[in-house]
């Protein structure tokens, strides 16, 4: 194809969507002229312009009539052009219309009642100081008012702001446990209740959301107080003791009162010295602004992981090993289950799939339910027989299933019945939306303990999951699918309630929880993570090439939150800048020519600044990595491919080891590769909100002077809400919301840390009082010593207090990642040779575009070795190793003193031309692939291989031949390169060489000659010697891969490896 065709098609597909997106807004245009053009034609304007008025109707009819935004702002455009159509006809001067649109802000913090408001809190905060103060001492305040105060306090000076946190806060008291430290900082994990946004599942009517809350100082103080005095009868609602306070303070206690509370508590710690809670924590905390905290484990997880031991994988080997017969007997029954099942789904939908067949689909399904019956369980049997009822099949085919299947045919056939006819082409629709992916979550279920409605609940609960996460992959139609989903499977459910007696319950909520995953990967981790995967390049587990790709999409994923299909879809000329890169995700491609890539949503076109996101070791890696490949390939290459070819990773290349590597770290866990999205957008947070000293532990692994520069590059403005967009336009987010809702884990952490700066003005003596100090208290004998009027140093006493609130419980254990780096500590001071391998293998650590990138610049630069190798950052040696192998290879003459690997005209190149057809790619990837393998299990043969080939290869021929009378160096070079190529891509040409071959003698080329003899469209010759080739009946001729290949293999050979050329 010429250059000028291949530019036109690069066109077409790039300006594809935007072609689309003209005939969509022509068609919308088409129908906004016609719709006024009909009404102004009614209201008889053109006549009588004066009707329009102050054009009220006009605007009221687009509003009503409007279907988007598009549509209103055509309307008006056709509007106005209509109005000065009639100026100019009838010599008016009537005034231009404008644009009348809804714009739905968010309700202002500071309103006309803010400062009404917030005097009656001043109010109510000086009469609780008031209150405090005037106890006698802290044997005054009754259990009651302990826990009045403590509720009263978390709202006033800790941001607790809702109902259901209130009643969590009280269940924690009526079990304080779940307490822990992060510095001198508590940390409560409550649960509060909610029907439709939350992390943890109870049922399909409840979850609840995690809230994490740090007290303030001065709630922390009750807290210990409450401790201390072993309170743990707790029996009131947050109203009942609220209503014990506001009795002391002498404040009436209304019905409203807790809403009036929690409405306006903000004004008091909005306003709190050294807090900065900005607009959109401050949404978050009242509950505008969804968003999930960390449960406990998640957070441990976070802040101190704890990772296996090599003696814990030793016992659960032998703890298996021990319980085998029965696991064996187990596994037995659910592999048979489970290739029965798979059995089915693969039948029937070949079934489906049918587009001509002389019987309904419907009678086949029939047939081989018949044929099969033995191969259902009760769960399959339910799914297709509900397929098999949307078509409404005759009732004489209901009665044979139901002699078979063992099921009511009476009801059956009441039930289609109601049922409208389905046409052919929805089956398939029906059965991968719910039919498949039941017959795979029914059978984990099969062999359950749970009743019937707990486990159908959890299968219609996956199903439901399922769809939306492949939905919500492709675009954004998931609210619509949802509907849809939960709509049929209220259908099917129907169905088993009718035929098999299946417990009734409603599914309506399905589709109304949101659920995020609130999982963040540590620093420790991601630190193992890639130990890990180093140690396994290490140890020849994965090759040179596979770590490179892994390591770098694992830090980026990590470090910028980039979707694993955004990734996978960059391009080298997706990389922008020089010593500052940048990667800019957008769409590209069309589905024509098969190279369309796509984005979630059009707010995921961005630019990515790698440059300040990475840290310094891993960017200059990064950049290293991206130089070389813009040297060594063409600008549209994938920035990550598989080896040696420019084809796209797989998704699972990337998941499967991830899962694999994180299996090895802990014992159990919940991470995938989306972990990583999560962590980018919390650790950034994290630095945009918090002061370095309060991270440097175990929060971020960024140093302070990375910190900084992060901060400075990304923050270019003060203003704290532009933080969180910047955030969410990283992520590719249109606004924060979406960020917030499913991706910030740490905006009550970040809360919290801002409240804990709060210093109260309390007097010694009044924190004795609120902790509840006396004669017999032994934890706070550091209080007894200090003047009651001095001011009360919270800073000074931070670590005591912190330890107070623990209250002797068990401490988190700490993390055992030092532990596990020690056991992870590899031997890395023999250095990597490259010249003990063949180049462009796996093992070599360079790949074919490089080495073939060098021999190009060679002959471009006259032989220049110093200016390839500074060119290329490659060793001055290795290139003239390559060089002064390319050299005597150009010089081979065969005995009639011609080139061997050369043309006349070619004499000018040091290296093969190159190959573009997908064959001989598909040749050249598998035989470097498996090279260095061959070589080092047999050098010899491999020596072999190379020596026959240079002495025995012309120019003229893409095979190699030889006499009859030396066909046994043939045989000898076919067994020892044979494993090279893929087998079936071998042939051998020559006269009747079935019958001439000896078993004895050449076994290994009479096998390739008999099973060439059974396959047509290999060529014939008259010529009497043998030529060996690898020959594609695909494109009818013997293909340049094999010389291409041994050519290269030979320039790029070990250095101890020593060819005699005769």
């Amino acid at each position: 194809m010429s250059s000028s065709l291949k530019k036109a098609d690069q066109l077409f597909a790039e300006k594809k969507r935007e072609l689309t997106r003209q005939l969509n807004e022509q068609k919308i245009q088409n129908e906004v002229h016609a719709s006024l053009r009909k009404y102004f034609s009614e209201q008889q304007f053109d006549q009588n312009p004066h009707l329009l008025g102050d054009y009220g109707e006009v605007y009221s009819h687009i509003k009503k009539n409007s279907t988007s935004k598009k549509w209103i702002k055509f309307a008006y455009d056709f509007f106005e052009d209509y109005i000065k159509e009639l100026n100019a006809q009838h010599r008016l001067d009537l005034e231009l219309p404008h644009a009348v649109l809804d714009i739905k802000r968010d309700k202002p913090i500071v309103t006309m009642s803010w400062n009404a408001d917030g005097h009656e809190i001043n109010d109510l905060v000086q009469q609780l100081y008031n209150y405090w103060e005037l106890a006698e001492s802290c044997d005054s305040f009754s259990n009651e008012e302990i826990v009045g105060n403590i509720i009263l306090s978390a709202i006033l000076f800790g941001g607790l702001n809702e109902k259901a946190e209130l009643n969590a806060l009280l269940e924690h008291l009526r079990n304080p446990v779940k307490v822990r430290h992060y510095k001198d900082l508590n940390i409560l994990f409550l649960e509060s209740h909610s029907n439709h946004y939350g992390d943890i599942f109870i049922d399909e009517y409840t979850v609840r959301k995690s809230r994490n809350f740090i007290p303030d100082p001065v709630t922390r103080l009750w807290l210990i107080h409450f401790n201390l005095r072993d309170i743990r009868h707790v029996h009131l609602p947050v109203e009942g003791y609220l209503e014990y306070i506001f009795r002391k303070i002498k404040k009436k206690f209304k019905k409203n009162s807790l809403l009036h509370l929690l409405q306006h508590a903000r004004y008091n710690w909005l306003q709190l010295p050294n807090v900065d809670i900005d607009p959109a924590l401050s949404e978050c905390l009242i509950g505008n602004l969804l968003s999930c905290g960390l449960p406990e484990q998640e957070f441990e997880r976070f802040v101190q992981p704890k990772f296996k031991y090599k003696h814990e994988l030793t016992t659960e080997v032998i703890h298996q090993s021990k319980n085998l017969p029965p696991q064996t007997v187990y596994l037995h029954h659910e592999q048979d289950a489970l290739k029965d099942v798979l059995k089915i789904h693969k039948d029937l939908l070949k079934i489906i799939r049918l587009r001509q067949t002389d019987a309904p689909i419907y009678q086949l399904m029939i047939d081989y339910c018949m044929e099969n019956a033995k191969l259902f369980n009760e769960y399959s049997k339910r799914i297709t027989l509900w397929l098999i009822s949307l078509f409404k099949p005759p009732q004489e085919d209901i009665d044979l299933l139901a002699q078979r299947f063992d099921f009511c045919a009476t009801i059956f056939a009441k039930i289609i019945s109601n049922n409208s006819q389905l046409a052919k082409s929805s089956i398939y629709t029906y059965y991968t939306r719910i039919g498949e992916p039941w017959l795979i979550y029914s059978l984990q279920y099969q062999f359950s303990e749970d009743d019937e409605e707990t486990r159908l609940q959890k299968i219609y609960a996956q199903i439901y999951q399922n769809n939306c996460i492949a939905e919500s992959l492709l675009e954004d139609t998931v609210k619509k699918s949802a509907a849809q989903i939960v709509k049929t499977l209220k259908r099917f459910h129907q169905f088993q309630e009718q035929l098999f007696d299946a417990p009734a319950f409603t599914l309506e909520t399905l589709d109304q929880q949101t659920r995020p995953r609130t999982r963040i990967i540590s620093p420790v981790t991601f630190q193992l993570l890639i130990k890990k995967l180093q140690q396994a390049h290490l140890q020849n587990i994965i090759s040179q090439h596979d770590y490179e790709n892994l390591s770098l999409i694992y830090t980026l994923a990590y470090r910028t939150g980039m979707r694993i299909n955004e990734m996978i879809g960059l391009r080298i000329k997706d990389t922008e800048g020089l010593n500052r890169i940048s990667l800019l995700v957008k769409p590209y491609g069309s589905e024509k020519i098969g190279n369309e890539h796509r984005l979630k949503t059009d707010s995921a076109q961005r630019s990515v600044p790698v440059y300040c996101l990475l840290k310094a070791s891993e960017y200059q890696q990064f950049h290293q990595y991206v130089v070389k490949q813009r040297l060594t390939k063409k600008p549209n290459d994938y920035l990550f491919s598989q080896f040696n070819e420019n084809k796209k990773l797989s998704q699972h290349m990337l998941t499967a080891p991830f899962k694999n590597f994180m299996d090895q770290l802990f014992k159990q866990h919940h991470y995938t590769f989306h972990s990583f999205r999560h962590s980018a957008a919390n650790h950034l947070a994290l630095i945009f909100k918090c002061d370095y000293h309060f991270l440097s532990d175990s929060l971020t692994d960024y140093t302070e002077v990375e910190y900084n520069q992060l901060r400075a590059e990304l923050l270019r403005n003060s203003i704290d809400q532009n933080h969180w967009i910047i955030i969410a336009h990283l992520l590719g987010h249109l606004e924060p919301i979406e960020t917030f809702k499913s991706y910030i884990h740490v905006a009550y952490f970040i809360a919290g840390y801002q409240f804990s700066k709060y210093r109260p003005l309390l007097s010694n003596g009044l924190v004795k009082k609120m902790l509840g100090i006396s004669n017999s208290t032994q934890e706070l004998h550091f209080l007894k010593s200090l003047n009651d009027q001095s001011e009360f140093n919270f800073e000074m006493h931070a670590t005591t207090l912190c330890k107070l609130l623990l209250n002797n419980q068990e401490k988190w254990i700490a993390s055992n990642a030092h532990t596990l780096h020690a056991e992870l500590e590899v031997n890395q001071t023999q250095e990597h040779c490259i010249f003990d391998y063949f180049v462009a293998t796996p093992e070599s650590k360079i790949d074919l575009d490089l080495f073939y990138k060098a021999l190009c610049l060679l002959e471009l630069y006259k032989y220049d070795t110093e200016r390839v190798a500074q060119e290329l950052c490659l060793s001055h040696e290795l290139i003239k190793y390559w060089y002064d192998n390319a050299i005597q290879l150009k010089q081979l003459k065969s005995r009639k003193n011609n080139p061997r690997l050369f043309h006349i005209t070619e004499l000018q190149y040091i290296k093969p031309s190159m190959i573009d057809t997908n064959e001989d790619l598909l040749l050249v990837t598998h035989f470097f692939n498996h090279l260095q393998a061959c070589y080092q299990k047999s050098p010899e043969n491999i020596r072999y291989v190379l020596e026959f080939f240079i002495n025995h290869v012309t120019a003229s021929h893409t095979g190699l031949h030889s006499t009859r009378k030396n066909i046994q160096n043939l045989e000898k070079f076919y067994y020892a390169a044979k494993d090279l190529f893929p087998a079936n891509m071998w042939h051998l040409l020559g006269i009747d060489m079935v019958n001439f071959l000896n078993k004895e003698i050449t076994p290994n080329l009479l096998k390739l000659a008999k099973a060439n003899q059974k396959l047509e469209g290999y060529p014939t010759t008259k010529e009497n010697n043998a030529r060996l080739q690898l020959y594609s009946l695909k494109q009818g001729k013997a293909l340049p891969a094999f010389k291409f290949c041994l050519h290269l293999a030979c320039i790029g050979r070990p250095a101890q490896l020593q060819l005699e050329i005769k």
